[in-house]
């Protein structure tokens, strides 16, 4: 009885281990399918294996989406205006005090125009829109003579001074520039004033 047990335990190890060697023969031979590629190790030095990535766009030029012209987009916000007001674009170096009188001849209403816009100051963007209350009388003035730029510490006697070689001829660029000069002792930085050429100036001046 002992003697048959340990021929059948003999025989059933045996069977084993030819079971073994033929799956290992059979991976020899072919290679286990179901091992991944994640489990290779690619030798840096191999440059065939190394895989080039694409180069990164810098980080100053970010990728835009483009934007279907249909797509019903707009490139800046629409004001939106009432019968009785009008758009004003800014022009470079142009202050609300500058918008207003372009707009009404009178520097003095760019307080309203701060209002009606929700700004905070008198400086505005170049380009930016303001919205205005049309007027009863469309503002035009042409003035005479050569353009002058107000620099800060200018005065109309410092002017007359400059261009006209005395300071007594202060009352004529004062009323040659009156719908811009409310008050001959107040005059601003960056405004531009005209005055007459000295070769056209009356002899009584």
């Amino acid at each position: 009885m002992k003697v048959t047990n340990y021929l059948l335990l003999l025989a059933l190890i045996a069977t084993v281990s030819c079971s073994r060697g033929t799956k290992n023969e059979e991976m020899a031979e072919g290679g286990d399918p179901s091992i991944s590629e994640a489990d290779f190790i690619v030798d840096a030095e191999d440059e065939q294996l190394i895989i080039e990535d694409e180069p990164l766009m810098a980080e100053s030029e970010p990728m835009m989406e483009e934007v279907s012209l249909d797509s019903g987009v707009a490139s800046s916000p629409q004001i939106e205006l009432s019968s009785d007001e009008g758009q004003y674009t800014v022009k470079r170096g142009e202050t609300l005090m500058m918008v207003a009188f372009n707009i009404y001849g009178d520097y003095r209403k760019w307080q309203d125009l701060r209002n009606l816009n929700g700004l905070s100051g008198q400086t505005v963007a170049e380009g930016s829109v303001i919205r205005y209350m049309k007027p009863v009388q469309e503002f035009v003035w042409n003035p005479e003579g050569l353009p002058y730029l107000i620099k800060n510490g200018d005065s109309l006697v410092s002017i007359s001074s400059d261009k006209y070689g005395t300071p007594k001829k202060w009352e004529l660029i004062y009323n040659n520039n009156r719908p811009l000069i409310k008050d001959p002792n107040l005059i601003f930085a960056g405004f531009t004033l005209y005055y007459i050429p000295e070769r056209e100036i009356a002899s009584e001046y």
